[in-house]
């Protein structure tokens, strides 16, 4: 047994609480990945499909960074709770943000559908696994996560990450972009992509543009356009 302020304890504490970020994260990217899956068809503009094909394939790829960093030691349905449990979590922290009500019975309702499976779950775990759901599971909900503009934040991202690359496990300046990732956008976007078409034909206006009066430079998009081509979204 681990003794509390021993080193293998708080080696535990701290992937624990990686394995709840991971969980969350890889929760809502599931959720978010879904969306544009299964929303993305139905959109009548072909432009419109073709972005969402394309978001939807990013969260993929954020669905799968987030999936290999969860703890290979938890069997399935530890991991299948987990997962349930997170969803609750975000749930529970859009109905405490919502201030419109009808919105937030929207959320209520699905905070209820999410009580429900994680309710089922836990049942397949104390039946398959002959644990206690307790074991895994916190007593209590974490303060809610304050869903809140955060265009601030998000220009700054934009502002200092917009020309960061990969290579490996690395996040590195554009010119040390790997071969592989090249070799990757060469096939998949050689005949451009659709992001790039709907950032040229428009800005949304007035003043609500994320990008709007940054001054950053990206190598295939002029983000610091102000004026639209088609016009401004009303």
């Amino acid at each position: 047994m681990e003794r509390a302020g021993s080193k293998s304890h708080q080696q535990t504490q701290r992937r624990r609480v990686y394995a709840r970020t991971s969980y969350f994260n890889d929760s809502a990217e599931n959720q978010v990945r879904d969306y544009y899956m299964n929303v993305g068809p139905t959109y009548p503009d072909p432009i419109g499909r073709q972005l969402y094909a394309e978001i939807a394939s990013i969260e993929e790829q954020h669905v799968t960074h987030y999936e290999s960093m969860l703890d290979p030691n938890q069997t399935l349905l530890e991991q299948w709770l987990l997962h349930e449990a997170c969803e609750v979590y975000n749930y529970y922290s859009c109905v405490e943000s919502e201030t419109n009500p009808r919105i937030a019975s929207i959320w209520q309702r699905m905070l209820d559908y999410e009580l429900g499976q994680l309710a089922f779950v836990a049942e397949l775990f104390k039946t398959h696994e002959r644990r206690d759901p307790a074991e895994i599971l916190p007593e209590t909900l974490s303060a809610p996560i304050p869903y809140a503009p955060q265009r601030e934040f998000i220009r700054d991202v934009l502002r200092n990450e917009i020309n960061l690359r990969t290579n490996g496990t690395e996040f590195v300046p554009l010119h040390e972009e790997s071969a592989l990732s090249l070799r990757y956008r060469e096939q998949v976007n050689r005949d451009g992509s659709p992001s790039q078409v709907v950032a040229a034909g428009y800005i949304f206006m007035p003043g609500t543009e994320l990008a709007y009066g940054l001054d950053i430079k990206h190598p295939h998009v002029d983000v610091t356009q102000t004026q639209s081509t088609q016009g401004a979204l009303p």
